[in-house]
């Protein structure tokens, strides 16, 4: 059955896949590479890649499982400052365009534009790199992060139960796009729920779930996909704010 928004969601699962994808990961091998400079690596492949398998000995004395937890963590962190972040008046055209969606399911996760992708990626890899954590555990970290989007986005009312407070489910993830006052500006992180109890942004209400999607206030983002590349460069006298 046709949907809003269908043919711009259609347009994103090929756009966001070879043009984003490969943005973030040409920015993220950038990164590497001027890192690798910084620390004195020689450009040659060989070299990146040994300094890539990790700098730091403590770190490399880790079992491997704490290594992938460290990160998954330190990274989750670095994303709830950024998605804060984007939320903000400087940042919020550009995840606007994320949050225009008025139905949230596993086609929309891909509606996002490229800035907003890129900056929240590459200050993710930035201090895992810098604290010598192996660049191997990264190379999975980042399509781990794009699958698990795939599962917050579902239309689904999972809450994982006991679980709710230590892992993002669909639930969580829905009270963040919902426009209702109180989920506003709520539920920021990825894939820990208890970073955003830390710092006081958690909202799940066990007895209801959102059902209003979408953007309040402010100026609307256009429906197709070039008009959404373009709409964050574009001078706007209404506000920009989240919850304008």
């Amino acid at each position: 059955m046709y949907r809003e928004g269908l043919g711009t969601h259609l347009a994103c699962w090929l756009f966001t896949p070879l043009i984003t994808r490969w943005l973030t990961r040409l920015a993220v091998t950038t990164a590497v590479i001027l890192l690798a400079l910084r620390a004195g690596v020689p450009l040659d492949g060989e070299s990146i890649r040994a300094w890539a398998s990790g700098t730091n000995a403590v770190v490399r004395s880790w079992p491997i499982a704490l290594q992938v937890l460290a990160v998954l963590l330190l990274g989750d962190v670095v994303g709830y400052w950024m998605h804060r972040l984007f939320h903000g008046r400087s940042l919020w055209r550009f995840h606007a365009v994320h949050h225009s969606s008025t139905e949230v399911d596993w086609l929309s996760s891909v509606r996002l534009h490229p800035v907003n992708d890129v900056l929240s990626r590459v200050a993710q890899v930035i201090p895992v790199l810098l604290l010598g954590f192996p660049a191997t555990i990264l190379a999975a970290y980042v399509p781990f992060l794009t699958f698990y989007a795939l599962l917050l986005h579902a239309n689904v009312p999972w809450t994982f139960g006991p679980l709710r407070y230590v892992l993002a489910s669909p639930a969580f993830h829905r009270w963040h796009h919902t426009t209702r006052d109180e989920g506003l500006d709520k539920n920021f992180a990825g894939l820990f729920p208890f970073i955003d109890l830390l710092f006081g942004s958690f909202h799940m209400p066990p007895d209801r779930q959102p059902s209003r999607f979408g953007i309040r206030g402010g100026e609307p983002v256009p429906p197709d996909l070039l008009g959404q590349l373009v709409y964050p460069f574009r001078k706007s006298a209404r506000p920009l704010s989240r919850t304008a």
